[in-house]
């Protein structure tokens, strides 16, 4: 099964709303505004732009949880309910036997992997995961989820039959765990430049660039517009415009893990002109290098 990044997200977006419910005390059939919706469920403006209706129908000015979306809600309350009263057991159990094992791993100087006694152990544990699951319900990386192809709630023994999905539980359990982050949205929209050396005028060449939800969307005399975010688009349709080589594939890879990094908070504005920055001066003296010892009379770059 395929997971891509729009399903694990809205699968964390489903948990961080039934946390919300539980931590409000709300009730499942209530009303919100959308400020509501984005500091109680912790939606992103990318979230309200592409997940809003996935999840609730608008009622007037406020929104309530759709039939199908409410439906699912209900079940996954029902089962944390009938889980909490064997939480704390379950997690002095999983330290005790997975939690002792990730240590020793950790600690350990050896590049062995004892699967036997992480079957085992696994094995034993079956019934502790469903309720530390259910108990405790973990936001959960993206990646893991893409990369395991399954959703948890489907089937959670299933989803938790690899070591890194079980360190994540421990994680949880020692409050390390995932959280829901809008923080992304502090470098939305925000006035940046990129400055680029071009051969053509002899001298840098300033964009105007803001990221958007998006992709980013640049500002300059030649071209101006919205692109993806690897710069498919406006961007590079001003840098083909004058000419400028660069390594276009490594461009895109940077530009993109670049707003997923923003995306997911990892980068204040300051931090992310500084990094858009440092990419536009790659490709300046990527740009400059194949120039300087070409002979005059190639004129091929």
């Amino acid at each position: 099964m395929m997971i891509s990044e729009a399903t694990a997200r809205r699968r964390n977006l489903l948990i961080s709303i039934i946390r919300g419910i539980l931590k409000e005390n709300f009730e499942v059939t209530r009303e919100y505004t959308v400020a509501e919706i984005e500091t109680v469920f912790h939606f992103r403006k990318r979230d309200i732009a592409y997940n809003l209706d996935y999840f609730f129908k608008q009622m007037d000015e406020k929104f309530i949880l759709k039939t199908e979306r409410l439906d699912e809600v209900q079940r996954i309350i029902q089962n944390h309910h009938q889980a909490l009263g064997q939480l704390e057991t379950a997690k002095v159990l999983f330290i005790k036997s997975f939690g002792r094992f990730y240590d020793d791993r950790e600690n350990s100087t050896s590049f062995s992997f004892d699967y036997e006694r992480l079957r085992k152990i696994f094995s034993d544990l079956h019934p502790v995961i469903q309720i530390l699951h259910w108990g405790m319900l973990p936001i959960l990386s993206k990646w893991l989820i893409i990369n395991s192809g399954k959703l948890p709630e489907n089937d959670v023994i299933d989803f938790y039959h690899h070591y890194h999905m079980l360190t994540a539980l421990l994680k949880e359990i020692r409050g390390q765990g995932e959280t829901m982050e809008t923080k992304g949205d502090d470098t939305l929209n925000k006035k940046m430049t990129f400055s680029v050396y071009t051969r053509r005028w002899g001298h840098p060449d300033v964009y105007r660039i803001e990221r958007t939800i998006e992709g980013w969307e640049v500002r300059h005399n030649s071209i101006n517009g919205k692109y993806a975010k690897d710069g498919e688009g406006a961007l590079m349709d001003n840098l083909h415009h004058d000419g400028i080589f660069f390594p276009e594939d490594g461009v895109k890879y940077a530009l993109s893990n670049l707003w997923d990094d923003a995306e997911d908070g990892n980068l204040t504005p300051e931090e992310l002109q500084k990094k858009l920055q440092q990419i536009a001066d790659w490709i300046s003296s990527v740009e400059k290098a194949v120039g300087e010892n070409q002979p005059d009379w190639v004129n091929y770059y």
